[in-house]
């Protein structure tokens, strides 16, 4: 893929995160300063914008989740990371974004959440075990419990709060839920490292 095809996916991502889906490719076209001409010359229709822009998202949600097993970081610093880079894409994505995609591309959205529960769970399940291996969190985790609770808090919070058009209750939602859990979890050594 070229890297100016790249650069319009990740400027028209950036329009459709705010503003939805539903955007005539003239208007985007205009949003991004960009002829429609332009556009066709990249992508073969709307619809394939979206898709490229979507696995675009895709693949950046995947990047980051490699961020709760980083080597360089220990296994609470791991998390604390983790959960701020979850906080920072969950934020960019408005109500008419997300309902815009489950409207116009139902079986996209639900084999992706799927998906992105499932490789939540195993880098959660990933941190656990690199903090029982370096001794910061608790050795006796269960670790598969752990990492469904996570995910249904974090992913269960966002969908009743953003995809329902509600309130985001709390912007420091993602941090309270962390630290709160982060003692039950760790060690004595990891206990200081808190």
């Amino acid at each position: 893929m070229s890297s100016r095809k790249n650069k319009y996916i990740k400027r028209a991502l950036q329009i459709f995160k705010h503003e939805g889906l539903r955007l005539s490719l003239d208007e985007l076209a205009e949003k991004m300063s960009v002829s429609k001409k332009t556009l066709y010359n990249h992508f073969d229709s709307k619809e394939q914008l979206h898709s490229d822009c979507m696995q675009s998202m895709f693949s950046n949600l995947n990047q980051m989740m490699s961020t709760f097993v980083d080597d360089s970081l220990n296994a609470i610093e791991c998390m604390r990371k983790g959960f701020g880079e979850l906080k920072t894409l969950f934020f960019e994505l408005s109500p008419i974004f997300i309902n815009d995609f489950r409207k116009l591309y139902p079986d996209m959205i639900y084999s992706s959440h799927a998906s992105d529960i499932d490789l939540f769970n195993k880098n959660i399940m990933a941190n656990l075990e690199k903090g029982m291996r370096e001794g910061v969190y608790n050795p006796n985790l269960d670790v598969i419990l752990i990492s469904q609770y996570f995910s249904h808090s974090i992913f269960g919070f966002f969908f009743h709060s953003v995809i329902t058009n509600k309130e985001f209750s709390s912007t420091n939602y993602f941090e309270n839920i962390l630290e709160y859990n982060l003692k039950g979890l760790v060690s004595e050594k990891g206990r200081q490292l808190l």
